[in-house]
């Protein structure tokens, strides 16, 4: 059994919902109206294409095309991580390493161990499970990344004291990794909490509306909910440390180059 499919009709009943956020944007007075629009429209052709392109994927089913798809994912996901954080394309080697290394790692353990689909690589399991893996490291790295690095551009006296009585850039940058960890940790312990109390995740409400036992679809649930920590708590661990060997220089200072907008002086 297989969701039953949405039609034409259907969606456009689910486009016409948005007249509620219209209204309140009325009632508020924020006009967003543009760019409501253009986020619409770019979601929708987005979601086409993607769609488009993943029917002929899964039919074609080729582990190097899957792969090469996580691999421009997995790229996508960095720019965006940059972007989000505040922080120049310079630092884009450095941080592409550390999420292609999380996504392959969290891949290889819980489709090969856990999921074992036959195929291995089979792009209904490789293709969805990378992009939920990719999302949520991206959107905790970028808290992480930059909670880290602004927080060490804003207390720049405090950090510099740290590396005048003789510390390496390790042991100075160790106090504004943790609090950058807390901040980016936080939310995802709270909504782990209550998970299944107070929402119903998207992967199991998707599997139970495309026929699977309430079961079946909670086991899923549970593997998803810890490959995504573990992979968030990778992919935030790895972006910092790899980006740290370009975000300071040969004296252990932060270089201020990395960073979009250039700090001033007060």
């Amino acid at each position: 059994m297989s969701a039953q499919d949405i039609g034409w009709a259907g969606l456009a009943c689910a486009y016409g919902a948005l007249f509620v956020s219209l209204v309140l944007f009325r009632l508020v007075r924020v006009s967003v109206y543009r760019d409501l629009l253009v986020s619409v429209i770019r979601m929708s052709v987005q979601l086409a294409m993607v769609g488009f392109y993943l029917t002929i994927l899964f039919e074609w089913n080729n582990p190097i095309m899957n792969l090469g798809w996580v691999l421009l994912m997995t790229a996508v996901a960095t720019f965006s991580l940059l972007r989000g954080s505040g922080l120049r394309l310079s630092l884009f080697w450095f941080i592409f390493p550390a999420m292609l290394i999380t996504v392959s790692a969290v891949l290889a353990w819980f489709v090969g161990l856990v999921f074992r689909p036959e195929p291995l690589l089979d792009a209904r399991y490789i293709i969805p499970v990378a992009g939920m893996i990719l999302g949520n490291s991206m959107n905790r790295t970028i808290i992480t990344m930059e909670r880290f690095y602004s927080g060490i551009r804003q207390d720049h006296e405090g950090y510099a004291s740290f590396i005048a009585m003789g510390a390496g850039v390790r042991e100075a940058s160790a106090p504004y990794i943790s609090t950058a960890y807390r901040v980016g940790l936080a939310p995802q312990l709270a909504s782990m909490a209550v998970i299944g109390l107070v929402f119903l995740p998207g992967m199991m409400t998707g599997q139970i509306l495309g026929g699977s036992s309430p079961m079946t679809a909670i086991k899923y649930q549970i593997a998803i909910i810890i490959a995504i920590f573990v992979a968030t708590e990778l992919a935030s661990y790895l972006s910092i440390r790899l980006s740290m060997r370009r975000g300071f220089d040969e004296f252990g200072f932060l270089r201020d180059d990395i960073f979009k907008t250039r700090r001033t002086e007060a």
